[in-house]
């Protein structure tokens, strides 16, 4: 039965080949197979994909976890022979999916799949690219243009993301930023309401800068603030991140320094963790505007936030 669904699956997900809107833009190998696969699905229940929808047999996240049967976070062509019984079907997909060329399908590339599968293969089904290449967002032939990287919206207007060594440092700068300004869009409100009620009870100075608001630079208040405490932050991060890079692991994503002391990100199937990976940029994105609106709103108006 799942060797059927699987079959069924990739049928529907290769069927947009026939469609001329569908046809790939980025190599000749990728054309060729898919109309391989593509060659499988007439032999398998013809062309007709909204039948092999019809009877559930789309490409899901489930789907890839029973495909994945060693659970190295990859589908192999072993795995693939599994339910695959044509060796040049299974080659065939497997250039269809590959896309960073190492021989095996991870997530991030088999959710590309899954996008081609609902919005045809231009742009790798990515609909937030295709409108950024409409919108002059994106130009055309960016790395960014077929990229599996998580939270890809294909915004890249001054093409800074000139090749993959790039837009990975570029993905690290985002979310080291992106988890500090999480941390400061917590800390700002919480500080200028809790400090006062500490200060009180404490009977101790009251650091928050001159209006009750949150030391910044463009508040002040700063100087106020014991060294020292800058000094364990500095140390403590610079630990963490040293740690990580000095023990760099074949495929690490960028952002990645292994640090998960609850076990949070740890044995959760692959695509829980790109979930996890996506909201994290989403948050950190959204951080960054939250604090950036904060210092503005602050300076501009002399009234704290909280």
């Amino acid at each position: 039965m799942f060797r059927t669904s699987f079959l069924l699956a990739i049928a529907a997900s290769s069927a947009h080949a026939f469609a001329p809107a569908a046809l790939p833009l980025a190599t000749a190998r990728r054309g060729a197979a898919t109309s391989a696969v593509s060659g499988l699905s007439m032999q398998r229940l013809g062309s007709n994909k909204a039948a092999a929808i019809k009877d559930g047999a789309t490409l899901t996240k489930e789907l890839f976890t029973k495909l994945d049967a060693d659970r190295s976070g990859s589908i192999d062509l072993d795995e693939l022979k599994q339910v695959v019984p044509n060796n040049a079907d299974v080659q065939a997909l497997m250039s269809r999916a590959d896309l960073n060329g190492d021989g095996v399908m991870d997530y991030a590339e088999y959710e590309r799949l899954m996008l081609m599968d609902r919005n045809d293969d231009a742009q790798g089904g990515n609909l937030y690219v295709r409108n950024a290449l409409n919108l002059g967002l994106l130009k055309k032939g960016s790395v960014l243009e077929d990229c599996v990287m998580v939270g890809n919206k294909g915004f890249d207007p001054l093409n800074c993301a000139t090749n993959y060594d790039t837009l990975n440092q570029y993905r690290e700068a985002e979310l080291k930023h992106g988890r500090l300004a999480m941390l400061a869009a917590l800390g700002w409100p919480v500080s200028e309401l809790v400090q006062p009620l500490l200060s009180k009870a404490t009977g101790l100075p009251d650091l928050l800068a001159a209006g009750e608001k949150a030391p910044s630079v463009l508040n002040g208040g700063l100087g106020d603030i014991n060294p020292i405490f800058f000094m364990g932050v500095l140390i403590f991060t610079a630990t963490v991140e040293s740690v990580a890079l000095n023990k760099p692991s074949p495929g690490r994503l960028p952002g990645d320094l292994g640090f998960d002391p609850l076990s949070l990100y740890r044995g959760k199937t692959e695509d829980v963790k790109r979930d996890y990976q996506l909201k994290e940029l989403n948050n950190g994105r959204l951080a960054m505007l939250a604090i950036t609106y904060f210092a503005a709103t602050e300076f501009l108006t002399k009234q704290p936030v909280a």
